[in-house]
Order: C-alpha cells, then sequence, then structure tokens
C-alpha cells in the first residue's frame, strides 16, 4: 500500500511517521522505521515552493545588468530610473512526464499573465519545498487557472498524463522602472536571477535595415557595372569598409 501523500509530505505505511517528499521522488526511506516505500504522484496534486534566495538589492542589480544587454535600447541602464521593487508569488503548475528521452518537465502558468515567459522559466527540482505558509509582506498572486484547462494545454502539445502534478509558487521581485516619461516592469526570479518582460524599450530595428539595404544597393550596382573581377574585387572592399565603419556607428548609437 503506497503512503498517503499531501502538499509535499507523506505518512509511512508500516509506522505512521511524517516526512517531507520531494519533486520527482519515487522511492523513499522512512527516516523513523527504515521502511522503504515507492511513490506514486500520479493521482496526487502536491504544493511546493522556490525558496526567494534574491534580496532587493541583487534584485536590483539583476535588472540592471538585462537592461544593458542586447535586446534592449542603448544605455537603457543609465537613463531608467527604478522606481520600486515588490515581492511577490506567482503560481505555476508543473507537470512531469514520460518521454521517448526520459523525464521530462513540462510548467504552465496557474494564473492569467502577460508574461508567457514566466512559463518557460527552469524549475530546479533539487530547491522545491513544501509549501507551509505564505512569505510575510509578499503579494500572492491568487491561482485563476483550473488543473483541467492546464492538462489540456498540455494535451494538445501531444504529451501523455502527468505522472507528477504539482503546484509551485514562484518568488518573484517586480521592478518598476521609468524610461523617457514611460513606466515599464520587469520580473527577476528571486530564486535563479533570470529575468523576463513582455514590454520594454527595444532596439530600433530601422537603421540596421537602412544599412543593409544600402549595402546590397551598392554591390548590386557594382556588380552589374564592373566586369573585370580584379577590379570588382577592389571595388567591392572600398565600398565594404565604410559600410562597417556605418554598421558599427549605428549599433553604438542605437
Amino acid at each position: 500500500m503506497p503512503p498517503e501523500v499531501k502538499d509535499g509530505r507523506f505518512v509511512c505505511t508500516q509506522c505512521g511517521g511524517e516526512g517531507a517528499l520531494e519533486s520527482g521522488q519515487r522511492f523513499l526511506i522512512c527516516r523513523f522505521c527504515d521502511a522503504t516505500l515507492f511513490v506514486d504522484q500520479s493521482g496526487v496534486v502536491s504544493h511546493f515552493r522556490l525558496p526567494r534566495l534574491l534580496g532587493e538589492d541583487e534584485a536590483k542589480a539583476a535588472c540592471r545588468r538585462w537592461m544593458a544587454g542586447n535586446d534592449t535600447v542603448k544605455d537603457l541602464d543609465s537613463k531608467s530610473v527604478i522606481e520600486g521593487v515588490e515581492p511577490l508569488s506567482f503560481p505555476v503548475w508543473l507537470f512531469r512526464v514520460r518521454a521517448a528521452k526520459g523525464e521530462e518537465v513540462s510548467i504552465e502558468p496557474a494564473a492569467a499573465t502577460m508574461i508567457p515567459q514566466l512559463a518557460d522559466l527552469k524549475l530546479p527540482a533539487g530547491k522545491l519545498e513544501p509549501f507551509r505558509s505564505e512569505e510575510e509582506g509578499v503579494e500572492s498572486i491568487p491561482k485563476t487557472v483550473p488543473l483541467e484547462t492546464a492538462l489540456g494545454w498540455l494535451e494538445q502539445r501531444g504529451h501523455p498524463r502527468p505522472t507528477e502534478t504539482a503546484l509551485v509558487r514562484l518568488p518573484l521581485w517586480r521592478c518598476r522602472y521609468r524610461f523617457k516619461g514611460e513606466t515599464y516592469q520587469v520580473f527577476v526570479d528571486a530564486s535563479t536571477g533570470a529575468v523576463v518582460a513582455a514590454v520594454f524599450p527595444e532596439k530600433a530595428e530601422s537603421p540596421y535595415y537602412l544599412v543593409a539595404g544600402l549595402g546590397l544597393l551598392l554591390f548590386t550596382v557594382e556588380g552589374l557595372a564592373i566586369s573585370n573581377p580584379a577590379v570588382k574585387f577592389v571595388a567591392y572592399v572600398i565600398t565594404a569598409l565604410p559600410l562597417l565603419l556605418l554598421a558599427y556607428w549605428v549599433a553604438r548609437k542605437v
């Protein structure tokens, strides 16, 4: 008879002792009577949480590093002002399924969100701990996506029924910042330091397209107008140098 499992804990069938159950665990040994138990989590919905490892200052630093990256507009890190950092807890559904290459973990949001990347965050199974209560002073996003709906999404992607289902609370920091009169927000995973955002000041693409179009036009004209291969090669080299300098200037300014 398998042990009773509830909210990330199990009750030993031999001695009645209680212990914590880790995500993905199939066999465990009772620390009270040394009984070896098999755990079937396919019909159980466990409740876990990830610990909050990053403080407010570390969240701000992670946000600044993201601002200085290649996806955002130039100098966003130095020209923006972080107006506030708030801790919050976001729920996701965790499904463990059997695949051809072994066991896979699939994540689905358990609440409505405009940040779909939250479902792509990595959940380190070794850090998952049984959920007890929400952190004091932390905004808790309520679960609004039913389990049946998330299971439907899983089935649409061709996955079999999960061998484990869990509701996991992600610790996040919401960073609000202002740039050129507009307010934006990003979310920092307080367990791993990953940063996700849906709307942010992006690099303008039109200058890069203009440089590429100019280069294509010049090389085409030279290719059609010059028949001598040696002269054509020299012309290409002479044309390429200012184009490279122009592309470098655009990359520095945009």
